[in-house]
């Protein structure tokens, strides 16, 4: 069978996307941000037929689409763009936790590394956030979305360790959720702690890395092929 045919368009559109970020082509962006993710759900869909656990990271999709909508428009429009995030996360933890999952309890010590990791991110935040503005108020929004996306990579790399996922699935949707990570890290970084230099486009290469991880680990587990 031919491997994800959605691959190569979904790749093509997020290089566009890559692109228009390096370049400063923000019209272009307006186009190629949404479309990748649009390009990921339905190919996702098409392949997965989003049956079982796939319908819940099918969700995440959509809401992450839309996150991704509501982000281009105006600043004020930020806060509906974290609560998109928010559910896709929420989508992601039950779809990679459905069913309930056996797990080895050597899996505890990837859990407490991302705790501590979290603990320190949102530390950053916090003193960031401490000082008068409008960045105060998304103190608690930040704090919620940084435990679900905690609780995220956690059920991303528990697949590690489940009796019932094969390796291969496991490392693509552990890849992927620690990129995803990583992404959301560097964002709240950027826009609430220190700019840094072509921060937009690392994170949205990691973003795009780490939903194509989701997925292909998602589809290779449920289908048992790509």
């Amino acid at each position: 069978m031919m491997p994800a045919p959605w691959l190569p368009v979904f790749l093509l559109l997020a290089a566009a996307d890559w692109l228009a970020l390096w370049r400063g082509w923000q019209r272009v962006n307006y186009l190629t941000k949404p479309a990748a993710m649009l390009a990921l759900l339905i190919g996702f869909g098409w392949q997965g037929h989003f049956a079982g656990s796939l319908l819940w990271v099918g969700l995440g999709f959509g809401f992450s689409l839309l996150g991704d909508v509501f982000l281009l428009l105006s600043h004020g429009w930020f806060i509906y763009g974290l609560a998109a995030f928010l559910l896709a996360h929420i989508s992601y933890i039950i779809g990679f936790l459905f069913p309930c999952p056996e797990l080895n309890p050597i899996c505890w010590l990837p859990a407490l590394a991302i705790l501590v990791g979290w603990r320190v991110i949102t530390g950053k935040l916090k003193l960031a956030m401490r000082f008068p503005g409008p960045q105060a108020r998304m103190q608690r929004p930040a704090e919620l979305y940084g435990a679900l996306l905690g609780l995220m990579l956690f059920a991303t790399l528990a697949t590690l360790f489940r009796r019932d996922w094969e390796p291969p699935a496991a490392a693509l949707a552990a890849a992927g959720g620690l990129l995803f990570f990583c992404s959301d890290t560097m964002l709240a970084f950027d826009r609430f702690v220190r700019p840094f230099r072509r921060a937009r486009f690392w994170v949205r290469v990691t973003y795009h890395l780490g939903q194509l991880g989701l997925a292909l680990g998602a589809l290779l587990h449920a289908l048992g092929h790509l």
